[in-house]
């Protein structure tokens, strides 16, 4: 009896790992035979990230907000309807969420049912990974909702540099109503889905909109921001910062984002400088920069942390522009025309910490070993020298005095 429940156990077991063997076999099966796409499109996101406020400031390379892309004449046109103010957006890791808050807060639509008027809400998207000159001057994507005759549609164009564009997908002559959840009073919420570029891990954006009445069309841009908002890395040379009281020394660094290391700008809670305690830091060099640090003999022996504020320049393109001739049709796409006159660059505001170690000062002891260790060599070749020396007029004044007698 105990023979056969042992035969059934043994016999149990050995199903069981069968089982378990064939499992995985089957998992080594699919991973060998299923494409990698696939795999890649069921994991992978794109980063994460709470809220950003961003207000729509001047780009320092425009005389002001607007841009005309096409015509001469801009009457009827730059409506609130059309005028930034500022942009929300954020990020489940699956979708990108964004807010134009504009300057209409009227209840009244109809600027949307002008049949000769046409109002689109946008983002232009650049991939960090892809070259910097690739898309339309820097943009690889092209997302937005376009208003025409009182209907709405929604669009994603990817972006080439030869002056091509290819549909992604569209949704045609939805129904969007307005003061609903999309479009309403004040605002347009656009909802991206980033797989539909592939689910980036960094890449910029700038937000327009172009207001268009017959022939004439104006923009407003705002400059490129990162995505994520950017961690500001500082690295020094050297690692480990370790002043002694009343040392002063000058450390070069580096600062750098994944979308730039290009710093424009370095404070100290709003000041050039800073100063407690005896201890000052400032920016002695911007680019690339340089740290100069002072230590008063009275700074307290420790570790201070100094925080300051780096700005950084995005630029999505560099000197060496595409250049674009269709020998086929000898046409270039309108859109490239206008891409032309798109911003090219955004700055990142970012904090940073600089981790100072203050120390005693040497003693006399320290200080005899310190300089000891520095110029041992050069002390013992001059004293060889010297007894070298000695010697030699030594032997001579002896074999001199042995040869008088």
């Amino acid at each position: 009896m105990v023979d056969g429940l042992y035969d059934r156990d043994l016999k149990a077991k050995k199903y069981l790992f069968l089982t378990f063997t064939l499992i995985d076999i089957i998992f080594l099966l699919l991973l060998l035979f299923i494409p990698n796409s696939l795999f890649h499109k069921a994991f992978a996101t794109s980063p994460a990230f709470d809220e950003v406020l961003m207000p729509d400031k001047k780009i320092s390379n425009q005389k002001n907000d607007w841009v005309q892309t096409y015509g001469n004449d801009s009457t009827h046109l730059k409506s609130d309807y059309a005028n930034i103010l500022e942009v929300g957006y954020s990020s489940d890791g699956k979708t990108l969420d964004t807010t134009f808050w504009l300057a209409s807060n009227s209840e009244n639509a109809s600027i949307y049912k002008q049949p000769l008027k046409d109002i689109r809400y946008g983002m232009l998207i650049a991939i960090v990974t892809l070259p910097q000159n690739s898309g339309y001057n820097g943009a690889n994507y092209n997302f937005y909702v376009e208003e025409v005759n009182g209907k709405w549609s929604e669009y994603l164009y990817e972006l080439s540099s030869t002056g091509a564009h290819a549909l992604i997908y569209s949704k045609i002559n939805y129904n969007q109503s307005f003061g609903g959840p999309t479009i309403g009073p004040g605002y347009v919420k656009l909802r991206l889905n980033l797989d539909s570029i592939h689910s980036p891990g960094n890449y910029g954006l700038s937000f327009y909109t172009a207001e268009s009445l017959k022939s004439n069309e104006v923009r407003d841009f705002t400059s490129w921001v990162a995505v994520p908002p950017a961690t500001v890395n500082t690295l020094t040379d050297p690692k480990n910062i370790v002043l002694k009281q009343g040392e002063e020394q000058l450390i070069p660094s580096k600062i750098e984002t994944p979308l730039s290391d290009n710093v424009t700008s370095i404070s100290f809670d709003k000041d050039i400088d800073y100063r407690s305690i005896g201890l000052n830091v400032s920016a002695e060099r911007i680019q690339p920069p340089v740290f100069k640090i002072k230590v008063s003999p009275q700074t307290p022996v420790g570790v201070y942390t100094i925080p300051f504020m780096t700005s950084l320049l995005i630029q999505t393109t560099s000197s060496k522009l595409p250049k674009f001739n269709d020998t086929v049709t000898g046409s270039v796409d309108p859109e490239f025309k206008i891409s032309k006159k798109y911003p090219t660059i955004g700055y990142i505001a970012g904090k940073a910490n600089l981790t100072i170690h203050v120390i005693p000062p040497l003693t006399i002891n320290e200080t005899f070993m310190a300089f000891w260790n520095t110029y041992q060599n050069a002390i013992l070749i001059v004293a060889g020298g010297v007894v070298g020396a000695f010697s030699t007029l030594l032997a001579d004044y002896l074999k001199s005095r042995r040869e008088h007698k």
